[in-house]
């Protein structure tokens, strides 16, 4: 194959004439051939939309409110041809806009870069032997091997299929799962009837199956519908929406107030064109311009740490809503355990009812045990071409962990390094909670022991004495997997009944290391944790206990009792429920809305096919990184390494994002009200204005953007006092006082200060240079008390947020030379600075502080 080659209408061919015209076979292509034809072919990617560019990116600065009050105070200073004024309102123009641009193209690429750590991987055959692979070197003619639970990665023929579904919703719109087959469709079916067609970004929610690769890329009918897969649409956050509408509504009141001081301005017998300029100048320091752009940066530098510790948020979305998770529904393996199943027992029936736990050392009796476990395990060999001592098995915990004994113990495992191993003629799903393999003329049925224990014949008391068994076991922590048979074919669930009961595999999966003081950080902030499982009761208390839990009983529920109990009665219960136990994905689903119903913020894990619609459903879905592609695609958090530690890790980030949105939303607004009320005020009592509109202009300059962006890289003070219900808002009781009471204090403060200054005869010029470097130094220096909005100044490290140091250092060079350098105090219009003014200076700075200072301690003495 020289050249590109593709098949058209394959539904309607026979799987013979597809391997011909593609030049392959059910043993898949070798190694050499797939890299040709990835030369031909490309990689298996689709192209990506085409980003916006760097000009409309800048260009969309421009339309945020705040901005749009700079424009107009240039324009409007351009007229008067006030160029001074002209040059530092575009300096502060092109700042904002500029670092709006450099971290909204920053966040353009962000999460895209993110989710290329979730890697797409498909099964397949090459060289007759199965592999896994990620998904982009895929090539037409490989042959691959569908699951439950897996994407499907390119456009494939069907050649066999066993009992498959796969969701086309993405491609159809139809949300019915559709049933596939290896069976020839006529050339003009449309793409929902082409049964025997699996497609490119559709999920296997049921059976497997193999197919040979068609088309791949661009060429898949995915590929086709521009933007519907590569396009990116980033949606705003719930805050950015709020801080958005909060923006307009500024505007409308900077324009009122501004048109306010012009008229009083003009009553008092000012110019025109003076009064212009200066309502434009008091406009630039009322808005917080930089506002919309501390927003992006701390919400996409929080997805970024959150990265970093081995969560991928895929939107900006669930970066912040993280932080007001106020319950965490979490499953116990892999989650809470290591999910490293290591098999410690083996038990036929003659033990199991003899009622003895204990773990004992493989036998020769067992041997009948394992080999028909073996029949129902479906595992990868990573290393077929080794000694079969040293290979490596790929797959489900306690599958490679059956494997692994099975070959220690000299069983032949062979078959799992052929290509078409699997016996599996009914694969488990999470709802009947089993499968079925055939082993010569024998149905093998391998799943939960209480479910193939109901199914079984047996006499009354075996039953009871092995029933009895499971229970005990399951309370020491064992996660028990049972095995049956039947001398006769299953072809369906309805017809598993009347088995005979074989025994049951005993498995131990240690709790993390980790979690039990995971678990007591995240409730210390409020929040807690549920568990919901599918294991049975016995096994979910005694990982509980494990992990630190006291549990009483009435802190349980089965799947059984939920089915007994409606919705209102459970509303009444749930609160004091910990453990969930023995629940199918449709009750995971149920318990996650009740407690949506009673206002909490749900963050749910999962990794099965059917866990999906509960992740969507909740505040936050949790995907573990080892789980099914159809659960990754539903969530909106996926761990990479399904720790707890990460959920842990990710939630106090979230918070960290809130506490910081809080910060610079209080930096930026508290002085807002300033300049309106000193020059107002001015006005009002018939004073000699204290500032020029250039120096208003100057002042708002160096101590806006870079003080507030570096609250993005600040920690977390006040998680210990952090309660629920004050995390669901920006705008917190204290957040409001701190901004609006503190800031319409001080602003006061500032104007009897100017006055006071005026009233005891301090000459005009030097009492406008002591009431600027007071007006520009006070809000840098309460910047630091703002690093906590509870705690005292010095009972957390002050100086620590290295950006904001350099940031407040920057403004005050910019000042201290503002003052020092002649020319630039002639450009401003400033007078000379005595040194003994300096105490007076510290004093103001001094009182400033206090002033929050006693406002958090009033705060603190009413919460305690």
């Amino acid at each position: 194959m020289d050249k590109v080659k593709f098949i058209e209408s394959s539904w309607s061919l026979e799987p013979e004439n597809i391997f011909a015209d593609l030049e392959t076979s059910l043993q898949g292509l070798s190694e050499q051939e797939v890299l040709r034809r990835l030369k031909i072919y490309g990689k298996n990617i689709f192209h990506k939309q085409e980003r916006q560019n760097a000009i409309a990116i800048f260009l969309k600065q421009l339309t945020n409110p705040l901005i749009f009050i700079l424009i107009a105070a240039t324009i409007i200073t351009t007229i008067l041809q006030e160029w001074t004024e002209v040059v530092v309102i575009t300096l502060a123009v092109l700042i904002n806009t500029g670092l709006g641009f450099y971290r909204e193209y920053h966040a353009e690429n962000t999460l895209e870069k993110l989710s290329s750590f979730i890697k797409d991987r498909s099964r397949v055959i090459r060289n007759n032997h199965e592999a896994e692979i990620d998904s982009e070197m895929l090539v037409p003619g490989d042959v691959i091997k569908l699951s439950y639970g897996s994407r499907v990665s390119a456009d494939a023929r069907i050649i066999n299929a066993n009992n498959v579904s796969t969701d086309e919703s993405i491609l159809t719109g139809e949300s019915t799962p559709v049933r596939k087959s290896g069976e020839v469709n006529p050339v003009s079916a449309s793409v929902s009837e082409r049964t025997n067609m699996v497609h490119a970004g559709t999920l296997t929610i049921d059976g497997f199956a193999t197919a040979v690769v068609i088309s791949t890329g661009d060429r898949t009918e995915i590929g086709k519908i521009a933007g519907l897969v590569s396009g990116i649409h980033r949606v705003k956050t719930p805050i950015q929406k709020g801080l958005s509408r909060l923006a307009w509504i500024i505007f409308a009141i900077v324009v009122i107030i501004v048109v306010s001081i012009f008229i009083l301005g003009i009553y008092r017998g000012e110019s025109i064109s003076g009064m212009l300029v200066l309502s434009v100048a008091v406009a630039v320091g009322a808005v917080p311009e930089a506002l919309p752009i501390a927003l992006t940066v701390i919400l996409s530098i929080g997805a970024e740490r959150i990265a970093k510790k081995r969560g991928i948020a895929r939107t900006l979305i669930a970066a912040e809503t993280l932080g007001s998770t106020s319950v965490i529904m979490t499953d116990k393996t892999g989650t809470l355990t290591e999910a490293n199943m290591r098999l410690v027992g083996i038990y036929n029936v003659n033990k199991l009812v003899s009622g003895d736990t204990e773990g004992v050392a493989y036998s020769g009796n067992d041997q009948k045990v394992l080999e028909m476990a073996l029949a129902n395990v479906d595992v990868l060999i990573e290393n077929p071409e080794s000694e079969i001592s040293a290979w490596i098995f790929k797959g489900k915990p306690f599958e490679v962990n059956i494997v692994k004994t099975a070959r220690d113990n000299g069983l032949n495992v062979s078959r799992f390094s052929i290509n078409g191993n699997s016996q599996i003629s009914i694969p488990f799903n999470s709802s009947y909670k089993f499968s079925v393999s055939m082993l010569g003329n024998l149905s093998i049925i391998m799943g939960a022991p209480d479910i193939l224990l109901s199914r079984s014949r047996m006499d009354a008391s075996t039953y009871n004495k092995i029933e009895s068994w499971i229970i005990k076991a399951s309370e020491e922590g064992k996660r028990l997997i049972a095995i049956g048979k039947k001398s006769a074919v299953i072809t369906s669930v309805s017809e598993m009944e009347n088995i005979e009961f074989i025994g049951i595999l005993a498995f131990h999966d240690p709790v993390r290391k980790e979690v039990p003081a995971a678990i007591k950080s995240i409730e210390s902030l409020g929040t807690r944790i549920i568990m919901v499982t599918g294991d049975l009761k016995g096994t979910a208390i005694s990982v509980a206990r494990e992990i630190g839990w006291n549990i009483a009983p009435h802190e349980v529920l089965t799947g059984h009792d939920l089915q007994t109990i409606s919705d209102e009665a459970l509303l009444s219960i749930i609160s004091s429920i910990k453990i969930f136990a023995r629940v199918t994905p449709e009750d995971k689903l149920r318990i996650g809305l009740l407690y949506r119903k009673q206002g909490e913020v749900v963050a749910m894990t999962g990794d099965g096919v059917n866990d999906a619609p509960s992740l969507k459903a909740m505040d936050i879905g949790v995907a573990l990184g080892s789980g099914s592609d159809v659960a990754k695609s539903a969530a909106d958090l996926v761990l990479l390494d399904d720790n707890f530690q990460t959920i842990s890790m990710a939630i106090h980030e979230g918070r960290r994002i809130l506490v910081n949105i809080r910060k610079a939303f209080v930096y930026l607004m508290s002085n807002s009200l300033d300049e309106v009320f000193v020059i107002g005020g001015s006005l009002l009592v018939g004073i000699a204005l204290p500032l020029s509109a250039i120096q208003i202009i100057w002042v708002n300059l160096f101590t806006g953007s870079l003080p507030a962006l570096a609250f993005a890289y600040d920690e977390d003070f006040d998680h210990e006092m952090s309660k629920r219900h004050t995390l669901k808002s920006i705008f917190t009781r204290e957040v409001n006082i701190l901004t609006f009471g503190i800031g319409i204090f001080s602003s006061l403060l500032l104007f009897i200060m100017y006055y006071a200054l005026l009233y005891f005869g301090v000459e005009l010029s030097l009492a406008r240079s002591v009431f600027f470097v007071c007006f520009a130094s006070y809000i840098l220096v309460i910047a630091f008390s703002f690093r906590s909005l509870h705690k005292p100044l010095f009972s957390y490290p002050v100086f620590s947020n290295k950006k904001l140091n350099q940031s407040v250092l920057l403004a005050i060079l910019v000042l201290v030379a503002t003052m020092a350098i002649p020319s630039l105090r002639e450009l401003f219009e400033l007078a000379p600075l005595p040194p003994v003014w300096l105490w007076f200076i510290a004093l103001w700075l001094a009182l400033n502080v206090l002033l929050v200072e006693f406002a958090k301690y009033l705060f603190r003495t009413k919460r305690s």
